[in-house]
């Protein structure tokens, strides 16, 4: 790999370390001029640009995690996680640019599934893990071959002011811009605006609704559960969207997972994990100590426990407490269900589809979970620890919510497929035009129209099901007893 001198004379004319676009107009006009002549989808400038941004993200990156950690608040594992999980989003988009795949793409007279880019991607980050925000959706565009507008305004976040300074000097002025207030309207028309959400509500006047379910059931590994779902609550301050904001627990478990639950939220994951001792609050989400006093004062709410390290709050009436609510900080609120229907419908009266379900259960059981919760991403015994970092997934018809990386290429582009070879039904109307006779189109219609549909191919009804083998299972012990029964009679007549 070349030095960052080499990499970027490569690259072209960039913006210096000291300057960012202070003139939004005159950047954005370059970057609409580059979109409009495809220069982001050349792949070899590609890959020059993932080049030059893995060795700026390199040499800064002591820079980058004291400024999250000044910002966050959070251990030093979880400052090396975010930063971590960025690098290796990078790394994945990069290795999906290929100049050989790209050719053949290309050259592909007809390719049915040929994409183009959107042009121009204008991000505006969430604020939680500011740094893997921006990287994870700056790469997933860049790779795809668009233009990228990021949205970070002068703020006194410490993230923002290095991301400010170090992308522009990464990455090539006629690609890439930051930009320090909204654009206007015109400009956001021709984008592909991707805004990053908090708390997956699109209204800010809305009170924002619980999004992520966990579910317990008698046939867990308790202990396991209570573990996963503890640490995913507390970690990242209690900050991440993809924790739990409600936990059903079947009763016949509830005190013994209450009980692991309590050991886990009060004990420290590591030695490096920052004290409690320090001041957290002014990293604890704003509605954090209303939502804990508000709980607190509720007779419907029986408190486990609560510490600096965490609170564990159990419903005892759910008339009293509205369940649908958002939980941000370190706070776990626990229901107890009585069966397996009584959690589905419990999590589909949250308001539907869950941004993602976490059922703990044998496989049958959690399968059964997962097929009747509406969730956009269920798992199974375990909760991603991907998810726990960065901004909930993108909502698109045809693409599903992934762990790693959080944004796929296919978001941002759109199909362009090329057809060559004619259909049939085409082939007989162009036949129908030279020959002035609609006799072969007459033909294809009966042989569409006429035929009936084909069997179904269902059983002739003589499958043993569920009941059946149990009525034969008895039915062939009776006899068996019967038949000993009547051997052993007939013995003792013999002997008489």
């Amino acid at each position: 790999m070349s030095d960052p001198e080499h990499s970027q004379a490569l690259l072209g004319r960039l913006v210096p370390s000291n300057m960012i676009f202070k003139m939004a107009g005159d950047s954005f006009s370059r970057i609409e001029i580059s979109s409009l002549e495809g220069r982001a989808q050349s792949t070899r400038l590609r890959q020059k640009l993932f080049h030059s941004l893995h060795t700026t993200l390199g040499s800064s990156e002591k820079t980058i995690k004291d400024a999250i950690l000044a910002d966050s608040g959070y251990s030093k594992s979880e400052v090396n996680l975010e930063y971590a999980l960025a690098i290796s989003d990078l790394r994945k988009h990069y290795a999906s640019v290929d100049l050989e795949q790209d050719l053949k793409a290309q050259k592909a007279v007809e390719n049915l599934k040929a994409t183009t880019n959107v042009g121009i991607v204008y991000i505006v980050p969430a604020k939680q893990n500011l740094f893997y925000c921006v990287i994870s959706a700056l790469t997933a565009a860049l790779a795809a071959g668009n233009c990228v507008v990021v949205e970070l305004p002068p703020t006194l976040t410490q993230v923002s002011g290095v991301l400010r300074k170090i992308l522009p000097s990464a990455l090539d002025a006629d690609i890439f811009g930051v930009s320090g207030t909204r654009p206007t309207k015109d400009f956001l028309s021709k984008c592909h605006v991707l805004e990053q959400s908090d708390d997956g509500t699109d209204n800010a006047q809305s009170e924002p609704q619980a999004r992520v379910v966990a579910i317990v059931d008698r046939t867990a590994d308790i202990l396991e559960a209570a573990m996963v779902i503890g640490a995913s609550r507390v970690s990242f301050n209690g900050r991440s969207v993809y924790a739990p904001d409600v936990v059903l627990v079947n009763e016949f478990v509830a005190d013994n997972f209450l009980y692991h639950l309590v050991q886990t939220v009060t004990s420290p994951l590591s030695s490096k994990s920052a004290p409690a001792s320090q001041n957290q609050s002014k990293y604890l989400p704003d509605g954090h100590a209303r939502t804990l006093k508000e709980l607190e004062n509720n007779d419907g709410v029986r408190v486990v426990v609560s510490s600096s390290s965490g609170s564990i709050m159990e419903v005892k009436d759910r008339t009293m407490v509205p369940l649908s609510r958002r939980i941000e900080g370190r706070l776990i609120i626990v229901v107890r269900i009585t069966s397996l229907d009584d959690a589905i419908d419990l999590a589909n009266s949250f308001g539907t589809p869950l941004e993602a379900n976490y059922s703990f259960a044998t496989p049958t059981e959690a399968n059964y979970l997962a097929r009747f919760i509406d969730a956009r991403i269920s798992c199974i015994n375990h909760i991603p620890a991907e998810l726990l970092v960065g901004p909930l997934a993108p909502k698109h018809p045809a693409e599903a919510p992934s762990p790693s990386p959080r944004y796929s290429q296919a978001l941002f582009r759109t199909p362009r497929p090329r057809l060559r070879h004619a259909s049939e039904l085409t082939t007989l109307t162009q036949a129908a035009v030279r020959s002035r006779s609609t006799e072969g189109l007459e033909s294809w219609s009966r042989a569409i129209v006429e035929p009936a549909l084909p069997a179904m191919k269902q059983g002739d009804g003589h499958a043993i099901g569920f009941f059946d083998q149990a009525f034969l299972a008895l039915g062939v012990s009776v006899v068996s007893l019967l038949a000993g029964t009547a051997f052993y009679a007939f013995k003792m007549l013999r002997r008489r």
